[in-house]
């Protein structure tokens, strides 16, 4: 590996590369706090292979476009934008799709989707198996997601129960 980043559609991702997704939607603030959690997580996303892609809502294309990419010195971006398993949305229909389903969330939980932003968690086979409003509870999510592809419950650990007992 270079160290460079490569250009994949997510179907691709999700069927060669056997990658989970994550895509977290809303605006900047959102995107921000999800992908900080993210970064707190990350040796879970390396361990079952998980992507997070962030779509920040209320950008247009040219903005997007200007959003520094990485290349040359002095990366500007902050780190939890340029670990690993963060992947930039590329191509279109993105606008579209996110827009979606930020109107079906809004539907069912009010404007405040908007504000605070949604998650989608597709399993690597491309099923959705969580939609949710506001901050990402990652550990969850990654449990989730290992329980979906081994079929095992993962056992949940509560530390005051551990202590108490």
């Amino acid at each position: 590996q270079d160290g460079g980043t490569r250009v994949a559609p997510l179907g691709v991702m999700q069927e060669n590369a056997k990658q989970h997704v994550i895509l977290v939607a809303g605006p900047g603030r959102a995107i921000r706090d999800a992908l900080r959690g993210a970064q707190l997580n990350k040796v879970n996303f390396a361990m079952t292979n998980i992507l997070v892609v962030p779509y920040e809502t209320g950008v247009d294309a040219a903005e997007r476009a200007a959003k520094p990419d990485g290349g040359g010195f002095g990366d500007s971006r902050p780190t939890y934008e340029t670990q690993p398993y963060v992947a930039e949305p590329v191509g279109e229909g993105w606008e579209e799709f996110v827009k979606a389903e930020l109107d079906t969330a809004a539907e069912q939980a009010g404007d405040k989707v908007f504000e605070e932003g949604i998650a989608l968690v597709v399993a690597n086979d491309g099923k959705v198996l969580r939609r949710g409003v506001g901050k990402v509870p990652w550990r969850q999510m990654v449990d989730e997601l290992e329980e979906a592809v081994t079929g095992e419950e993962k056992e949940k650990a509560n530390p005051l129960l551990d202590f108490i007992e």
